[in-house]
């Protein structure tokens, strides 16, 4: 053990007294400046829902909370903006199916079914209104309430 110490001693004599000059190595921090990568603006037919949470009853109990967040595709941008006003009625279109979803096919033991989840709710949704072209579950999830 003592010539362990005295090797270790006089590495750490050595990285001591070295100087500290010269290149810095390849992995060194990039200070160059550089533009901020431009994302490319936001499409306006694309209008967001409020998150929708509905509860899972099994056997006359509820059982989990199915939650869901629906984004809605207008034609235009224009039609998008009209959406908005009506906002009320989409979500009000959304939650019956979602409703009967989360009573008959939703488990929060289970991954959520969202291919047939999307099929009972985009029908109610585009009955609001035409100019709907598609609608997107953008988040979901069945947990313990």
């Amino acid at each position: 053990m003592p010539a362990l110490r005295t090797c270790l001693r006089t590495v750490a004599a050595l990285l001591l007294a070295a100087p500290l000059t010269g290149p810095l190595p390849a992995f060194a921090a990039n200070t160059d400046p550089r533009k901020a990568a431009e994302m490319p603006p936001a499409d306006a037919s694309f209008l967001p829902l409020e998150e929708i949470d509905v509860p899972i009853v099994d056997g006359g109990r509820v059982d989990g909370v199915l939650h869901l967040t629906v984004v809605v595709q207008a034609k235009t941008g224009d039609d998008a903006a009209a959406l908005g006003k009506r906002m009320p009625e989409l979500r009000a279109a959304v939650l019956p199916a979602a409703i009967e979803f989360a009573r008959l096919r939703a488990s929060r033991f289970a991954p959520v079914d969202v291919a047939r989840l999307s099929a009972m709710i985009a029908p109610p949704l585009k009955r609001v209104d035409a100019s709907i072209d598609k609608v997107l579950i953008v988040k979901v999830s069945a947990m313990q309430r």
